[in-house]
């Protein structure tokens, strides 16, 4: 998953700095989601398509590998995490991520606060979903 998850930042964002090393990404995704988040997986066999990551009421983490995206599989995690937090959820993504705003704007998610992201230091904007 965390393989997923960097070369997914890498490649949307290759002209942005990335402090942290993939083993960097490795330390964080196990201190801050694993027994600690909700993480479900959408995979082919042994080949991870997408994850996400839901908190108490947040999405932490949502990536689909850029070969698997517009099949419908980051909509049916959402699908489950909206299940699993009936009374809404939030999250923030970079400003500059158009395919992601989208993304969640087509799923019911309306935009909120501005702020900055505090490990790359770029422009994030908050997203809440409401039933």
């Amino acid at each position: 998953m965390v393989t997923l998850w960097f070369r997914s930042w890498t490649q949307t964002f290759p002209n942005l700095h990335h402090p942290q090393s993939i083993e960097q990404w490795k330390l964080r995704f196990e201190q801050e989601y694993v027994g600690q988040a909700a993480i479900w997986v959408a995979a082919d066999g042994d080949r991870i398509l997408g994850f996400i990551v839901v908190g108490a009421g947040a999405i932490e983490q949502l990536f689909v590998a850029g070969d698997a995206q517009r099949n419908g599989i980051g909509a049916a995690l959402l699908s489950q995490a909206k299940q699993m937090n009936p009374d809404g959820l939030r999250l923030t993504t970079l400003q500059q991520n158009q395919q992601a705003r989208r993304f969640y704007e087509k799923h019911g998610f309306v935009s909120g606060e501005t702020g900055v992201n505090p490990i790359n230091g770029q422009p994030n904007i908050a997203y809440y979903w409401n039933q």
